[in-house]
C-alpha cells in the first residue's frame, strides 16, 4: 500500500541531484528537497500519521473521561481538565522563539513530541497506583491534572518547529491536496481506533461491582493509555527519516521581535480575528451537544459515539480531497467562506433536533464536520503561507511567530467559549420557555447556546474575511461550483466502482 497514492505522482521527476547534504547532529541537513527524495520524505510524513491518529483517538472521548471519573474527580476538575490543553498552548509562543534562535526546527519537534508521547506512560500509571494501592484518590487526580498539563505543553514546544518544517517540505502547490490526503490516512485508522476503544472498556467494565469496579476502569484504561502511547511513539520516530531543511538560526533575536512580525501584519491580524471569533462559536456549544443528545433527546451511549465521533470522521473522509483541491485551484479564501457559511445553519439546525427527529442530529453532526474540515484545512495553508515559503523562494517567510501566535488564538478563543457557554448554562440551568411552535416547542438553555453559537459564526464571515485579500483566488461562486462538479464525480464514481469492477470481471471470466 503506497502512503502517499495521489501525492507523490502529482510531483514531477526532477533528474538532477535533488538534495545537498550535510551532517549534523545525525541527522540529514539539506537545502532543499525534489524528486525521489521529496516523494520519499511526503511519504514518510503521511505514514506517520496512520499511526498518530490511532493514539489521538485512543487517548481521547470516553477512555479519559472514565479514567478521571475512576480517580473520583468533581465538576470543576472536569472542566479543569478541558481548560488545561487552552493553558498549555501559551508554551508555543517561548517555543516558537526558541526555534527561531536556534534553527533547529526537528530536534524541537522530536524532544517536545517524544516527551508528549512518554508521558503517557507515567499518566497511565502513577495515579493509578496511588488510587488502588493507597486509595489517596484526591493526590492521584492532583497528579494526573499535572501530568496531563505537562503532556499538553511538551506537544507545544514541538508544535511551531513541526509547521515551520513541514511549510519548507510540502510544495505550496500542493500542500492543500497533500494534508487533506494525510489526514484521510489517518482517518482509516482513527475510526476502528475510536470503536475498538470502546468496546474494550464496555466489554471489560461492565458489570464489576463497586468497590471495585472504579480500580478495574483505572487498570484497563491505563493499559489502553499505555498502547497507544506505543502508536504515539512510532508516529513521532518515523520523522527521523525526514530530513530537514535548512534555516539559519537567529541568536540574536529577542522573544518580543519573533511575534512582531505577525502582531505587525494587518492581514494576519484581520484573519486572526476570523478564527477568533469562528474557534469561540464553535466552542460555544462544546460538551453541551452531547449533553443535549444524552440528557434532552435521549440518545444511547452508542448512539451518541456513532452521532458525534463515527459520523463527522466519516464525512471528512469524503470531502477532505475536495477540499484541499479546491485549496489549491480555486484559493484559500474561498474554502474559508463556504466553509464558515455552511456552519451556520449547522449550529442552528441543533435546536430542531428531537426524540422523533434524532436523524437530524446525524445529518448536523456529519455537515458539520464536512464544513469545519473546510475550515482548517484552510486556516493549516494561511498559516503556512505566512510561515514558509513557496516554490519560488517567495511568500511569507515570517518564521515560527505565526504559528504560534495562530495557536494562541485558537486556544484562548476555544477557551473563553467553553468558559462562557458554561456559565450561561450555569446561570439559565432552570429557565425554559413555551413557544408554541412545532419546530421548537420549549426554549431552555441549550436552543439559547445554538442560536448564539449560530449567529457568531455568521458575524465571523461577514465582519473579518472581506478584509482578508488573497492575489489570485477565485470568487466564492466560482468556487462553489468547482466543489459541487469534484463532489458529483466524486460520489458518481464511487457508485459505478463496483459495477465496473463486476463487468471487467465477467469479461475477463468470459474470456
Amino acid at each position: 500500500m503506497k502512503p502517499a497514492e495521489g501525492v507523490a505522482d502529482a510531483i514531477p521527476y526532477t533528474p538532477a541531484p535533488d538534495v545537498l547534504p550535510l551532517e549534523r547532529d545525525g541527522g540529514r541537513l539539506v537545502d532543499e528537497l525534489s524528486g525521489p527524495a521529496l516523494r520519499r520524505a511526503l511519504g514518510v510524513v503521511t505514514l506517520s500519521w496512520v499511526f498518530g491518529s490511532v493514539w489521538f483517538t485512543a487517548i481521547s472521548g470516553a477512555p479519559l473521561t472514565l479514567f478521571a471519573k475512576g480517580l473520583a474527580a468533581s465538576k470543576f476538575e472536569f472542566g479543569l481538565l478541558s481548560a488545561l490543553p487552552f493553558i498549555a498552548s501559551l508554551a508555543s509562543m517561548p517555543a516558537s522563539w526558541l526555534t527561531e534562535r536556534t534553527g533547529q526546527r526537528k530536534r524541537m519537534f522530536l524532544s517536545g513530541l517524544y516527551t508528549q508521547r512518554l508521558l503517557w506512560f507515567p499518566i497511565a500509571l502513577v495515579p493509578t497506583w496511588i488510587a488502588v494501592r493507597y486509595g489517596a484518590t484526591g493526590w492521584a487526580m492532583t497528579i494526573f491534572l499535572v501530568l496531563v498539563f505537562l503532556m499538553h505543553v511538551a506537544g507545544n514546544v514541538g508544535g511551531p518547529g513541526w509547521l515551520s518544517w513541514m511549510a519548507d517540505v510540502v510544495p505550496e502547490r500542493l500542500r492543500g491536496k497533500y494534508f487533506s490526503r494525510r489526514r484521510q490516512w489517518g482517518i482509516l485508522t482513527a475510526i476502528p481506533a475510536a470503536l475498538f476503544a470502546g468496546w474494550f472498556l464496555d466489554s471489560l467494565t461492565t458489570g464489576t461491582a463497586e468497590p471495585d469496579h472504579n480500580a478495574v476502569v483505572l487498570k484497563w484504561c491505563a493499559i489502553l493509555f499505555m498502547c497507544a502511547a506505543i502508536f504515539g511513539l512510532v508516529d513521532i520516530a518515523m520523522f527521523h527519516f525526514v530530513p530537514e531543511i535548512r534555516r539559519a538560526p537567529q541568536p540574536s533575536v529577542p522573544l518580543l521581535a519573533v511575534l512582531k512580525r505577525p502582531l505587525h501584519d494587518r492581514e494576519f491580524l484581520w484573519f486572526g480575528g476570523f478564527i477568533a471569533t469562528l474557534t469561540f462559536a464553535v466552542s460555544f456549544m462544546g460538551q453541551f451537544v452531547t449533553l443535549y443528545c444524552i440528557e434532552r433527546v435521549g440518545v444511547t451511549n452508542t448512539g451518541t459515539q456513532v452521532m458525534l465521533l463515527v459520523a463527522p470522521m466519516l464525512a471528512q473522509l469524503i470531502v477532505l480531497p475536495v477540499w484541499g483541491h479546491a485549496a489549491d485551484r480555486m484559493g484559500k479564501k474561498p474554502v474559508l467562506i463556504i466553509g464558515a457559511l455552511g456552519l451556520v445553519p449547522v449550529g442552528l439546525g441543533w435546536c430542531l433536533m428531537t426524540s422523533g427527529t434524532v436523524w437530524l442530529g446525524y445529518l448536523l453532526s456529519a455537515l458539520g464536520a464536512a464544513f469545519w474540515t473546510a475550515v482548517e484545512v484552510a486556516n493549516l495553508n494561511l498559516v503556512l503561507e505566512f510561515t514558509g515559503s513557496d516554490d519560488n523562494g517567495n511568500g511569507g517567510g515570517g518564521g515560527s511567530g505565526y504559528v504560534a501566535v495562530n495557536s494562541v488564538i485558537i486556544n484562548v478563543a476555544g477557551c473563553l467559549g467553553g468558559l462562557t457557554s458554561g456559565v450561561i448554562a450555569q446561570s439559565l440551568a432552570d429557565w425554559q420557555y413555551d413557544t408554541g411552535f412545532a419546530l421548537i416547542p420549549q426554549l431552555t438553555f441549550y436552543e439559547l447556546l445554538f442560536a448564539i453559537s449560530g449567529v457568531l459564526r455568521l458575524a465571523s464571515v461577514v465582519i473579518f474575511l472581506p478584509h482578508i485579500h488573497e492575489h489570485g483566488a477565485a470568487g466564492t461562486r466560482e468556487a462553489l461550483r468547482f466543489m459541487s462538479a469534484n463532489i458529483y464525480n466524486n460520489l458518481f464514481n464511487a457508485i459505478l466502482q463496483p459495477i465496473r469492477f463486476l463487468r471487467i470481471r465477467s469479461f475477463r471470466q468470459g474470456d
